[in-house]
């Protein structure tokens, strides 16, 4: 038997409801999330040189230096197309935030990425672009326009994400960049966040969701019955109540 909360009307319907349910489903929320905002590749939550790796790098700008705060930056061998940097977080996180400067050179001819793309992993196998959620494209995104300034731009939806790769489109000079990553462990949104749950109403029995509906094409909400607010609505399954593996 299946159930689907709708937020829209904040109620849990159910398909092929026999009398002894009928009318004793309700939902549960709990709110409160801080600030999911912490850097995941420099700081208490950052990643080692080791979980850096790029389609090519240019001596001249080696993958240790792709850090935000560098006084260098990561380049490829050559400025073309299909060219990336790629980081493995500690753990799944959700991506917040993607932020990225320039290279600063020796000599008027600085270098950075004008534009670019993210793709998202969670196994480092299967590997999903960042869509514009008002087109359904891939979505490119401004880069930086100096050396030195930082640019920052925040993910619509939820995107969760154990590898992200960051894929230069346009640049000045030459592909060059250091890089910063904001987000939060799943982990510790799901101690923090809004939690739901489906419940019957005369035994209070909790059914896990098992499969999100109208979910945001960044990511999937849903995980571990914990919600956040872009979530518009779940499945729900009475019978088996198994959890979808993600």
């Amino acid at each position: 038997m299946k159930g689907l909360y709708s937020k829209s009307n904040f109620s849990c319907k159910v398909s092929q409801m026999s009398e002894k349910t009928k009318h004793r489903l309700r939902y549960e929320g709990g709110a409160g999330c801080y600030p999911c905002a912490f850097n995941l590749v420099t700081g208490p939550y950052g990643v080692s040189v080791d979980a850096f790796t790029a389609s090519s790098t240019h001596s001249h700008c080696p993958i240790k230096d792709v850090r935000l705060n560098s006084t260098n930056a990561w380049c490829p061998l050559r400025s073309i197309q299909g060219q990336y940097i790629q980081v493995e977080f500690q753990t799944v996180s959700e991506v917040k935030a993607i932020q990225t400067r320039g290279r600063v050179t020796h000599h008027p001819c600085h270098q950075w990425v004008t534009s670019y793309k993210v793709n998202t992993s969670i196994d480092g196998s299967a590997w999903s672009n960042i869509v514009d959620p008002t087109s359904d494209k891939i979505k490119v995104f401004r880069g930086n326009f100096d050396g030195n300034t930082i640019v920052s731009n925040w993910l619509d939806g939820i995107v969760l994400a154990k590898y992200i790769r960051v894929i230069p489109v346009s640049g000045h000079n030459h592909f060059s960049l250091r890089l910063e990553v904001k987000g939060c462990p799943v982990s510790d949104v799901h101690s923090t966040c809004q939690k739901w749950k489906a419940m019957l109403g005369a035994s209070g029995d909790v059914f896990r969701v098992n499969k999100d509906v109208k979910v945001s094409n960044q990511g999937l909400c849903g995980l571990e019955c914990y919600r956040q607010e872009e979530c518009d609505s779940f499945m729900f399954d009475i019978v088996s109540n198994i959890l979808a593996k993600i």
